[in-house]
């Protein structure tokens, strides 16, 4: 039973943490390159300008160094005109949202939510399908192009796979329904049979047919079997939760409880 506040504890430590960090990459971005306020911070002089993230891993690109470029020539190649982003800075911020937003969102159950996720999804899948699009005829800037996006893999890839790649998840994105309403009622009785029979294997564990009198006496005396005989099946949401001894091994653990001992 103490395996179960651990497993929930790490859950939400992984959520904390994916919060902290994402929203760090996402604050970090905003600040850099809309407002100019890292550059600042870490190079004298450099009010107006971002930190141009592909060139911090270049030797050349040390806060010394642009300092004195800034002295001697007013500019310098490791920085970027405030406001401008290219394609590395909006990766990065995707990278931050995706960080953020991982593990906390859920598919909903109520119908009308689920319209609505639907509606928002063709909503930005036609936004990529777009950009694919102008991206092809050349309508894009060049600091936000495909070109500028296959600079920032570190693996040599061509624009057109990013167009594609746009344009897929675009239409992924837009796609219908994937089955036919009969198949998902099909598919939703199968899937309530499947639930029927595994509460009938668990409710049948306490049965008389699978016990002797001596065992079902000592259920009665103790306080713990007596609860875990009067526990049921729930749901919440769209994971399964029995909080009780597992009826298959009686607490010795085997494939069915993940070796816990307990749902």
């Amino acid at each position: 039973m103490k395996s179960i506040p651990l497993v929930r504890l790490g859950r939400a430590m992984r959520r904390i943490l994916g919060t902290v960090v994402g929203g760090a990459i996402v604050i970090f971005v905003l600040a850099n390159v809309q407002f100019g306020a890292v550059a600042p911070m870490a190079v004298n002089g450099a009010e107006g300008y971002k930190l141009d993230v592909m060139m911090m891993a270049d030797p050349a690109c040390g806060f010394e160094t642009i300092e004195n470029d800034l002295e001697t020539m007013n500019t310098s190649f490791c920085l970027g005109e405030q406001g401008e982003w290219s394609g590395a800075d909006l990766l990065m911020l995707a990278e931050g949202l995706v960080i953020l937003l991982a593990g906390r969102l859920e598919l909903p159950q109520n119908k009308a939510w689920a319209k609505r996720l639907r509606k928002a999804g063709f909503v930005v899948g036609c936004m990529f399908f777009s950009l694919a699009i102008l991206d092809r005829l050349g309508f894009l800037p060049s600091s936000a192009s495909s070109d500028s996006l296959a600079d920032f893999f570190p693996i040599d890839v061509s624009p057109w796979i990013v167009q594609i790649s746009f344009a897929a998840f675009g239409a992924f994105l837009m796609r219908g329904p994937k089955y036919w309403e009969a198949e998902a009622v099909v598919q939703t009785r199968d899937k309530l049979e499947r639930r029927r029979e595994k509460a009938g294997k668990f409710r049948g564990s306490f049965s008389k047919e699978k016990h002797d009198e001596k065992a079902l006496d000592r259920v009665e005396r103790s306080r713990f079997l007596q609860r875990d005989k009067n526990l049921a099946m729930k749901r919440r949401r769209s994971k399964l939760l029995v909080m009780a001894t597992c009826p298959y091994c009686q607490g010795a653990g085997c494939k069915k409880c993940n070796q816990l001992g307990v749902f």
